[in-house]
């Protein structure tokens, strides 16, 4: 009997392990598992993604932009690299946790888990992308290697259609494209000789900073050099002007009607002319416009500047000219008058300001046709004389620079009757208007 016993106990035994070891070998296999839910995406659940990544057209080399960039004659080639993240969001949701390449290559499979804190409808488009999820384009260092790194930005749509188990793929391999065009900058002086920059700042109507905010960049490298490379979106038939700090002078170029074409490589040389300060304010060319005036009436490359000679910055230039009733051009204070007025006090403050020397130079609160003149003075577009809206980021970059920005959302008093110009988002509406007993921001200009 014991033996018999025993031998029942060892059979059921075995028997447990086998049935055991079966259900070990199916929990293993994340497809044979059904989902909660075939229909979404849970909440908080981890899910294992695969994407197959493909080439798309050519973009100067590579319009797959991935990492490793390497100048190929008069193209960038690039390939993948293991140890790179591609993030995933859904409409404006990221996902935690990325996909990385399964192979150092020109193609490869993308793969990695994710999860989210909200439910997924499937089918879903989900958006792909790197290096990074948030998107700016500040702190660059011109190198090709910092681009690749940092602002190599590329994205993609990957189409999911069903879930097995925790896992889900891309219907079809995803095409990335690229948010940005590749510019090297050869630097030289009119004469042809290299100059050795330590700063380089770009300006251009459209130029994107980060997300939907456009600005002016400044590339630093970390030792002077001649050649700088820039990660540049956004500039589509805009005047481009540079100015490159080499040493203690200061070099620029101008250049309009340009476009850098996402996804594509611009290898470019430019011939920077020399800008000296101090400067006459009477005297100034195009080439002072975001320089600033002193209360001595002489114009310094920035506030600093004008405080080691001795004086206080106290506006900007932002237009050189005689078409907006002055003699010479336009300067915009630095800062907003201390509090809002109604407009009848604007006019007064803006006219109170301390006298700038050297000439016939008068504080005033600008027109609309002068806030149009200042604008696009510094964004280099021609004067229309009944445009409606234009847009202020140039300005606004460099008043950020040298001074206080105008603010978001806000209306500034002209010293039109009533006409109160709405600066919001990356637009002036210069035919707002409000009764001239109500508050706004004030901002004086000089005229000289």
């Amino acid at each position: 009997m014991k033996t018999e016993r025993t031998s029942r106990l060892t059979t059921l035994s075995a028997l447990l392990a086998t049935l055991f070891a079966g259900s070990m070998l199916t929990a293993c296999s994340s497809d044979d598992i059904p989902s909660a839910d075939p229909n979404k995406m849970e909440a908080g659940k981890t899910y294992t993604m695969t994407v197959n990544a493909s080439k798309g057209g050519d973009e100067g080399g590579d319009a797959s932009r991935r990492r490793a960039l390497v100048i190929d004659g008069k193209t960038i080639q690039a390939t993948w690299a293991t140890t790179e993240n591609v993030y995933v969001k859904y409409e404006s949701n990221w996902f935690t946790g990325s996909l990385r390449p399964g192979a150092n290559a020109a193609t490869a499979v993308l793969n990695g888990g994710i999860s989210i804190g909200m439910d997924v409808p499937i089918p879903a488009d989900l958006t792909l992308q790197f290096p990074r999820q948030e998107m700016t384009y500040t702190g660059q260092k011109g190198t090709l290697a910092d681009i690749a790194t940092n602002f190599d930005y590329a994205t993609a749509t990957a189409h999911i259609d069903k879930i097995s188990g925790s896992g889900i793929s891309a219907v079809s391999p995803v095409t990335f494209e690229n948010q940005q065009a590749i510019v090297r900058f050869n630097l030289q002086n009119t004469s042809g000789a290299a100059l050795n920059a330590s700063s380089l700042r770009i300006s251009a109507t459209g130029l994107k900073k980060s997300g939907s905010e456009t600005g002016d960049i400044t590339v630093t490298p970390a030792a002077a050099t001649n050649e700088i490379f820039a990660a540049l979106s956004g500039i589509s038939g805009a005047q481009v002007m540079l100015t490159a700090t080499v040493g203690s002078d200061i070099y620029l170029y101008r250049r309009n009607n340009v476009t850098f074409a996402h996804e594509q490589f611009h290898n470019i040389t430019v011939k920077m002319h020399q800008v000296t300060y101090p400067k006459a304010l009477a005297e100034v060319t195009e080439d002072y416009i975001g320089s600033v005036v002193g209360q001595n009436g002489q114009v310094y490359a920035t506030p600093v500047a004008a405080a080691a000679a001795g004086t206080t910055a106290v506006a900007m230039i932002a237009y050189v000219g005689s078409a907006s009733d002055s003699s010479h051009g336009l300067a915009i204070a630095l800062a907003d008058e201390s509090v809002e007025k109604n407009q009848a006090d604007a006019i007064t403050a803006a006219a109170g300001h301390t006298a700038v020397s050297g000439g016939t130079f008068t504080w005033r609160l600008p027109s609309v046709k002068d806030w149009q003149y200042m604008i696009i003075g510094c964004n280099g577009t021609a004067y229309t004389d009944k445009a409606t809206t234009i847009d202020y980021t140039c300005m606004n970059a460099k008043l950020a620079t040298m001074g206080t920005a105008l603010e978001n959302n806000v209306g500034y008093w002209s010293s039109n009757d009533g006409y109160s110009p709405l600066f919001k988002g990356t637009l002036v509406d210069l035919t707002e208007t409000r009764e001239t007993t109500l508050n706004a921001n004030v901002r004086a200009c000089l005229a000289f």
